[in-house]
């Protein structure tokens, strides 16, 4: 046990191990599946149906989290699904018919607060996905799905976790998987194939 941050470096990789590419990545799949693996089929659940009833899907992502929830609105409109990422040029005002998804591994960048609150105040559904429900965004939002894949030497309310990977890699890689899933989710439930989809993607490449 870590004294100065109470936090118990055992459960972290060892990076000293690591000295090719297949540690390296045996290293980084072994902790993405311990991540996986904790997130609740009815957290998952509760944001596939609000996905399903929304007339419009927002996204809002800071730094690199923002590539991946932009990648995560573009398969929503390749399933047919009308999706918007905030801050771009065309996005549209949100309603109370919305939802806004939101991945923020704190949940307190203070750009994405400002973001969930006037989502709510517009009547906007908020959904979370953060490493910290009990964050400032956490607790603004309608539901969250809690994603243990805290930044290094970051704990959070449930047991530890603590990463070897630098910063927020961990969350970001979990993140980018459990978008993939959705995908695949909402594929099921509205019964599409990888054709159906890419007959929504762009033809002017």
């Amino acid at each position: 046990m870590n004294r100065s941050t109470g936090l118990d470096r055992s459960l972290m990789g060892d990076l000293n191990m690591v000295s090719t590419f297949a540690d390296a990545y045996m290293l980084i799949l072994e902790e993405l599946n311990n991540s996986l693996l904790k997130i609740k089929q009815e957290e998952v659940e509760r944001l596939l149906v609000r996905i399903l009833q929304a007339k419009k899907v927002f996204v809002v992502g800071a730094g690199r989290m923002g590539l991946i929830t932009d990648s995560f609105s573009t398969r929503l409109n390749h399933l047919g699904i009308p999706s918007h990422i905030v801050g771009s040029i065309n996005c549209p005002p949100i309603s109370s018919e919305d939802l806004l998804i939101v991945a923020s591994s704190s949940g307190e960048t203070a750009t994405v607060r400002e973001i969930v609150r006037r989502a709510v105040s517009s009547g906007a559904s908020v959904a979370a996905i953060t490493a910290v429900p009990r964050s400032t965004v956490g607790k603004l939002s309608s539901f969250y799905v809690f994603l243990e894949a805290p930044s290094t030497l970051q704990s959070t309310e449930e047991e530890v976790l603590i990463s070897v990977q630098p910063m927020k890699t961990l969350f970001e890689q979990s993140l980018f998987i459990l978008f993939e899933a959705l995908v695949l989710l909402l594929m099921d439930r509205t019964q599409q194939n990888g054709s159906d989809l890419a007959l929504r993607h762009t033809n002017l490449e």
